[in-house]
């Protein structure tokens, strides 16, 4: 294999090693994966949203409950109170305080009714909730474990284009190797290119034809490079 065979081939399996890299976290499998445990969390997110809102309803029923039988121990003892006055001002007073105390004990009781139907919706909902939960872990492990087997695959094939790779290198002198890497940082990883009649397949651009011959009459082992894009040409 001559020195610019080489080099296309080595093009050709690091080209392999970058798009196995690109695809591994796109892979179907991968992705699917992926969004088997997105959806495991949004459960999770969504199971602890619940868990606040139904012990803030059970906080309010309580609070609620609390205030009301104060007010009730307060009316008692204003009912009390009312029957042992005589002055009809006072009886009056303490009568506009207890309907005051009435007031405040029925927007309890409605603020209460309110959080009680409130914390029944909230528990139907999260007994729903949970019926989800074993078959979202289920569909999560069950995708990861496709995801793991889809991974290794591509990691195998990795593994094997970079053995591969290796090779290659290592068959050619350390100038050439050290030009290559150069080039491939110049031109987002592709360093080489086939002339295909007059066109680069580097850069998909025409080369003249006096350029074409130039390019041909020079030594076989040569490797010029592309007028249009820099790239080495491998004819």
């Amino acid at each position: 294999m001559t020195t610019p065979e080489a080099l296309l081939q080595l093009q050709l399996t690091d080209s392999a090693i970058d798009l196995i890299r690109h695809q591994m976290p796109r892979l179907p499998e991968v992705v699917a994966a992926n969004e088997a445990r997105a959806a495991v969390v949004a459960w999770e997110q969504q199971a602890k949203a619940l868990h606040v809102r139904i012990a803030g309803f059970e906080a309010a029923i309580e609070e609620s409950e609390h205030a009301s039988t104060d007010i009730t121990k307060h009316r008692t003892r204003l009912e009390q109170q009312l029957r042992t006055v005589i002055a009809p001002r006072e009886a009056e007073a303490l009568m506009h305080e207890i309907e005051l105390l009435n007031g405040k004990r029925s927007l309890l009781d409605d603020s209460e009714l309110e959080a009680l139907e409130g914390l029944s919706a909230a528990e139907e909902q999260r007994t729903e909730h949970e019926s989800l939960e074993a078959g979202l872990r289920d569909a999560a492990d069950v995708a990861s474990a496709a995801g793991a087997v889809a991974t290794a695959a591509s990691e195998a094939d990795l593994a094997a284009k970079i053995i591969e790779r290796d090779s290659i290198r290592a068959s050619l002198d350390a100038a050439t190797v050290g030009r290559y890497d150069s080039m491939r940082a110049q031109h987002n990883g592709v360093a080489i290119a086939k002339l295909n009649g007059l066109r680069c397949e580097g850069c998909h651009l025409d080369l003249s034809r006096g350029e074409v011959d130039d390019i041909k009459r020079s030594p076989a082992d040569d490797l010029p490079e592309c007028p249009n894009c820099g790239r080495l040409l491998v004819r």
